[in-house]
């Protein structure tokens, strides 16, 4: 049995884990019910080690000359590579052995998560890794910092949860799943958004007091490489308030790496005005420069510029470097003005014009205006909410925060009544995530409020009916529901009633539909051909389902499974009637 619930935040810039003891195994020193945050150790110079809240998501490899054994030892053995705070200051002095913002790779659109990509300016010697690789070795990090701290409870064994974002598509859902089994950890997923209003919720002591009946809570989760926006809405349940996640956001590649790059090229340019060009690999260093820049002049508003020091080769850094200045009003014009301008609701985001070519890299959000991509997202639900959260390091600077909240409240100020927005007090902007995805294990387990997540809609796939060919005539398809209105995210498997036939071995197109209305259908129920006309069709799935021992083309006698999981993913599993096999199908019903 479980002795602990962990929550692990796999961030693009930083990594933290959390964990509560669980009440059955719990111990006389055990603190039932707190939560706590895992010390993660690693490097923070040659051979030196010191355990910090945050594990920076940075990964190194170093030149087999630089560091001497004794310099790589952790607390459990040698790392092959430098992972975290050591790790992310060595990629600012060199270039092409650092890999960052792993986890923006595993939803690319163009390059496969298992293909060898990173460094993307990797040294001839210095051997590509994928994302997948990447985001393994930072779990295995993880793993051995928790193994090392709780020899007797491994992590393995505990009931876990990883956040990521709510935008994730299912590849890249998969793919951390997969490298969590890959390091013997098998997790839960929940997004980030929901982890944040958990952590929120975790803090309250009577978190009903700060809400009313239909009001629509406003999450807005910008890290470190995507920017998640979330709609929650405070709900009546037989009488009692309870919360809904009513809504989720697309995929928006644009976060904290954004406004790097931002001041980088910002600097990079006043440089070459002044007859200095960098090199590529110079500008990997100049960007990490920029962040600690940033992060200082963001923090410190007395603070009227920073000095920004950029590697050049030769016998001495020192005599050898490049430096410019990051001012205060850089920060301003660039940073506040350019990410969060004033937007009119339903104004929507920019669109730009895309190159015949470009170079392999992230597929980064044409239009850097927050503010606008919030806008879009509230007019198509169709939605003014009364209360903000938001989450996300980028919000540690108060500037920020206080621009996000004046732009927001401009934005609904018309529409809305004389109820001002508020802003809800977040747990610590850089923990919330890891902190709510294990507040949210606890509650699975031992009980506790719980934002509903259920569908909003019947969802059916299509099946060929059996009759004789006609002429002109297509072969007519019923609709059977596979997941009924309400259903929860996260909720039990289901089985269908009856058994069907599955074609193998060749590419097939599955159908899927929705109903029009909220009467709630039960698992199998089948809907005539005649009939299918009345719901609404999805976009269809074509897919190759592996054979196995079977020929190619052949019907398959199965029997059909069907749950939709926290993150919005309707499985239906066909498993043979004959045999150990089965086959998944996967569609996302939040994007229908």
């Amino acid at each position: 049995m479980s002795q602990y619930f962990i929550g692990i935040d796999l961030g693009t810039t930083h990594s933290a884990v959390y964990y509560s003891p669980s009440s059955q195994t719990a111990t006389e020193s055990d603190q039932v019910g707190r939560i706590q945050q895992l010390a993660i150790p690693q490097f923070i110079a040659a051979g030196q080690v010191d355990a910090r809240p945050l594990l920076p998501s940075f990964v190194y490899f170093p030149h087999q000359s630089e560091f001497l054994e004794s310099d790589l030892q952790l607390p459990w053995g040698r790392a092959p590579s430098v992972v975290g705070q050591l790790a992310r200051e060595l990629g600012a002095k060199s270039s092409g052995r650092l890999v960052q913002s792993a986890k923006s790779w595993l939803c690319h659109s163009r390059v496969s998560a298992d293909e060898a990509v990173l460094p993307v300016d990797a040294l001839e010697e210095v051997e590509k890794v994928s994302p997948a690789q990447v985001t393994e070795t930072l779990l295995a990090h993880l793993v051995s910092a928790w193994d090392h701290q709780f020899p007797a409870a491994p992590i393995a064994e505990q009931t876990l949860v990883i956040t990521v974002p709510a935008s994730f598509d299912p590849a890249a859902r998969a793919i951390t799943e997969q490298a969590a089994e890959k390091v013997g950890l098998r997790a839960r997923l929940i997004e980030e958004p929901l982890a944040a209003f958990y952590a929120w919720l975790s803090d309250q002591q009577s978190w009903s007091e700060s809400l009313d009946v239909n009001e629509h809570i406003l999450v807005v989760d910008v890290g470190g490489g995507t920017t998640d926006l979330s709609l929650i809405q405070a709900v009546e349940q037989d009488g009692v308030l309870g919360l809904e996640r009513v809504a989720v956001g697309r995929h928006i590649l644009l976060g904290g790496d954004n406004m790097d790059l931002t001041l980088t090229y910002h600097l990079a340019a006043q440089l070459a005005q002044s007859g200095t060009n960098l090199e590529p690999w110079q500008i990997s260093g100049l960007t990490q420069a920029c962040r600690e820049a940033k992060e200082r002049l963001l923090t410190n508003a007395d603070l009227d510029d920073v000095s920004v020091v950029v590697p050049s080769r030769g016998r001495s850094l020192f005599n050898n470097s490049i430096k410019a200045t990051l001012t205060q009003n850089d920060v301003q014009r660039l940073l506040i003005d350019g990410f969060f301008p004033q937007a009119q609701l339903g104004e929507q985001a920019q669109k730009t014009v895309r190159s015949g070519f470009s170079a392999i890299n992230l597929d980064y959000e044409g239009d850097p205006a927050i503010t606008r991509h919030i806008s879009e997202f509230l007019a198509q639900h169709d939605v003014k909410p009364s209360k903000v959260l938001l989450n996300g390091g980028v919000f540690n600077a108060t500037v920020i925060r206080n621009t996000l909240e004046t732009r927001l409240a401009s934005m609904l100020a018309e529409s809305m009544d004389s109820c001002a927005l508020t802003l809800l007090t977040p747990s610590h902007l850089d923990y919330a995530v890891a902190k709510g995805a294990t507040y949210y294990a606890q509650v699975q387990a031992e009980g506790g409020v719980k934002v509903k997540s259920g569908l909003a809609a019947n969802y059916y796939i299509g099946v060929a009916s059996p009759m004789p060919a006609i002429p002109g005539m297509a072969p007519p398809v019923d609709a059977i529901c596979v997941a009924p209105f309400g259903l929860e995210e996260g909720s039990e498997e289901q089985m269908l009633p009856n058994e069907f036939s599955l074609v193998v071995g060749e590419s097939v197109t599955f159908r899927f539909f929705q109903s029009k209305n909220n009467e709630v259908d039960s698992v199998g129920k089948v809907i005539a051909s005649f009939s299918v006309p009345q719901l609404s069709e999805l976009n269809p799935l074509s897919v190759r389902l592996d054979a196995g021992h079977y020929q190619a083309g052949d019907m398959v006698r199965v029997y059909l499974t069907a749950r939709v999981t926290e993150l919005g993913l309707l499985l239906l599993q066909a498993h043979d009637t004959q045999s150990d096999l089965s086959w998944t199908i996967e569609f996302q019903v939040r994007e229908a």
